[in-house]
């Protein structure tokens, strides 16, 4: 195991350049190493990508890795009411604080009922979005998390971590598993095995009636192959933004632009959703 020393600051988003890639290397790379020790104290930013990744990295070491917070007093108080103590040692609960959060992290290892509801509601408190738009925001929520727990035989399951932001009536959302990839799940289905690359399973994901499970899934029933299509066709319908990465791959879907493919490097073992909505 070794140490993990997050950057400064995280500021951009999967169409810009300022990401959190010492983070997103070390989740692509949890089949090879995990960090026992993550260092935040130097860190003043991160978008809940990040912070999934944080959380999956904790997970994957069983609770074991400790975690030093950030010296950044409000980047600290951002993070207190994440119960990061879940993942990590050396961390203080902060149940009180986390009622009135914007920003919620669980981990899930089974289809949890009314989750998708209870996240969106609580984020959607504190932004001024119409009950058919929230209603809207957790049905797709929900298809992630389905599609994750389904599909990706990830050995932590998945971990979903969403922010609200306020002043500018937007939510990010990030879903992440450290499983087969995309590509390895539609490889599984006859019909995709000649999927030649992981750019090419992530497009074709999103894609109507495309999926690796032939039959009904693990927990019995039936696939419909219409999640990731659904997601799309939202963010390109709206002032959205659907960020897949996956493998050696990541691509974004927005409105008003064709779809944009990047190479990642090293690989990235597992899936990462990121959803950028922002209302009116």
């Amino acid at each position: 195991m070794t140490s993990l020393r997050v950057s400064e600051a995280d500021a951009g988003d999967f169409r810009g350049e300022r990401l959190a890639w010492d983070v997103l290397h070390a989740a692509g790379a949890h089949e090879q190493t995990l960090p026992s020790r993550v260092d935040l104290t130097q860190t003043v930013m991160l978008k809940p990508y990040a912070i999934a990744c944080l959380i999956a990295l904790g997970a994957k070491a069983d609770g074991q890795a400790s975690l030093a917070p950030p010296l950044d007093q409000r980047c600290a108080d951002y993070l207190t009411g994440l119960r990061l103590d879940r993942w990590f040692t050396g961390v203080q609960s902060g149940e009180a604080e986390a009622r009135d959060s914007t920003i919620v992290a669980d981990q899930l290892r089974h289809p949890a009922g009314d989750f998708a509801d209870r996240v969106i509601n609580g984020l959607a408190r504190h932004l001024n979005y119409a009950v058919n738009v929230s209603r809207e925001l957790a049905n797709h929520l929900d298809e992630l998390v389905l599609n994750a727990l389904t599909h990706a035989e990830s050995p932590i399951g998945c971990v979903v971590v969403g922010q609200a932001f306020p002043r500018n009536q937007s939510v990010e959302i990030a879903v992440l598993d450290l499983g087969q990839t995309i590509r390895g799940h539609l490889s599984k289905n006859p019909r995709h095995a000649q999927i030649a690359s992981d750019r090419d399973a992530i497009e074709q994901a999103t894609i109507e009636g495309v999926t690796g499970t032939v039959g009904r899934n693990r927990f019995g029933d039936p696939n419909s192959g219409v999640g990731l299509y659904e997601l799309r066709r939202f963010c390109e319908g709206g002032k959205s933004t659907l960020t897949i990465l996956s493998g050696s791959a990541y691509g974004c879907f927005a409105s008003g632009q064709g779809p944009s493919f990047h190479a990642v490097l090293p690989r990235f073992a597992g899936c990462l959703v990121d959803v950028q909505f922002l209302s009116g």
